[in-house]
């Protein structure tokens, strides 16, 4: 019997594994140069504010998306639990609960992108 690997949205996961030889970065100011740095102060209002005066916004992804959160699940708590309604209910605020989760990861992976970038030592 196979055995399907989706999580709570429904949606299948892969995983890969893959060598590639490690590479350095070119310097930001090129050779013979002082290295470019900078420093990373994480907090609550700003999400992290650097040493250059930048300050990167804390964009909240839950509080935009609670209203429609709290819709579902109260539409969740009206179905008839383990019935095939509950069952496509649940899915829906799976679906919810992901895209705040992929929100906020792929703010998260832009900012450390970009950071790494224009930044030789952090």
């Amino acid at each position: 019997m196979r055995e399907r690997r989706l999580n709570a949205a429904g949606q299948y996961h892969v995983c890969f594994v893959c060598t590639e030889e490690a590479h350095l970065l070119p310097r930001i100011n090129g050779e013979g140069v002082d290295l470019e740095f900078v420093r990373v102060d994480l907090g609550i209002e700003s999400l992290a504010v650097l040493s250059t005066g930048e300050k990167a916004g804390n964009p909240r992804w839950f509080e935009s998306e609670q209203e429609r959160l709290r819709r579902e699940q109260q539409k969740l708590s009206r179905k008839e639990k383990g019935s095939n309604n509950w069952e496509r209910q649940r899915k829906r605020v799976a679906k919810v609960h992901q895209r705040i989760q992929d929100r906020r990861k792929d703010f998260i992976e832009k900012l450390t992108t970009r950071l790494v970038e224009n930044f030789d030592v952090i």
